[in-house]
């Protein structure tokens, strides 16, 4: 025989349950709300704002010029701006090979330039431009501290581009004697001379500069004691001093007074 359940024992359970069921979807759209509301509140306070923007591997342009490329600025919204989209524009400055942009923390935006290295300056017409390690020509639009050669002539691309890439393979200890590079006035795109910090003249062929340069504390260690010169390295090694080439100081100073006793007479 089935056994006959009363409706009315039923109803009392299916309420609880039915109960139980609004209870639950009543918090979870209170919850909804409330989160819904605080991620408002969070927007449109300060919390959700650019506190501090860290910019590393800057020279060839200064911070304020990078911030305003990249669009980002301190209380501008953390989450207004793509990073992806930050980086392309920087990577599309002139001089930067390449950028990095990232959100770090709560209010805080990290961004890393690698520009191309400044490795000379050049002058062209009394106006000083860098050379980069690309072999391009910038003009800063600020004056910033470089301790690196000063170039005078290479116009030609081809040439600047082989002296860069050159610069670029010195050792670092050879790179930070160099002072100033010249080229020849009669060269044929491959004569160079350097006029290095330590009171030595250097002349080279571009084509294999930094591989004879290699050698060249070696050769200052033997002429150790000597008077300064011309290291001519463009095929072998040879030294000519300067009172050889120049003349003596005696004997400029001989022909200085010779001069003025012609004058006296």
């Amino acid at each position: 025989m089935e056994k006959v359940i009363d409706i009315e024992d039923r109803i009392p359970s299916m309420r609880k349950k039915r109960r139980k069921k609004t209870n639950r979807k009543f918090v979870i759209i209170l919850l909804v709300f409330v989160v819904v509301l605080l991620i408002l509140l969070y927007f449109q306070s300060q919390a959700s704002k650019i506190e501090t923007i860290n910019l590393t591997g800057t020279v060839l342009h200064d911070k304020e010029f990078y911030l305003k490329q990249a669009g980002l600025a301190p209380g501008v919204s953390m989450w207004g701006f793509k990073e992806t989209d930050a980086e392309k524009r920087l990577q599309s400055v002139e001089g930067v090979e390449e950028a990095s942009v990232k959100r770090k923390w709560f209010r805080e935006v990290s961004i890393s330039i690698k520009e191309w290295r400044p490795i000379a300056w050049i002058d062209q017409k009394g106006q000083y431009s860098f050379i980069l390690e690309n072999g391009d020509i910038f003009k800063p639009n600020h004056e910033p501290a470089a301790d690196i050669p000063i170039v005078t002539g290479f116009e030609e691309d081809s040439t600047r581009e082989i002296l860069s890439s050159q610069l670029l393979e010195l050792d670092e200890s050879v790179y930070q004697l160099v002072s100033e590079i010249r080229e020849p006035a009669d060269s044929d795109g491959d004569q160079v001379i350097l006029y290095m910090n330590d009171g030595f003249e250097v002349h080279a062929s571009l084509s294999t500069m930094a591989d004879k340069l290699s050698y060249y504390p070696d050769i200052v260690n033997q002429l150790n004691g000597s008077e300064k010169g011309v290291i001519d390295v463009e095929v072998g090694t040879y030294f000519t001093p300067y009172s050889k080439l120049y003349g003596s100081e005696d004997a400029a100073e001989e022909e200085e007074g010779d001069v003025d006793e012609s004058e006296d007479e």
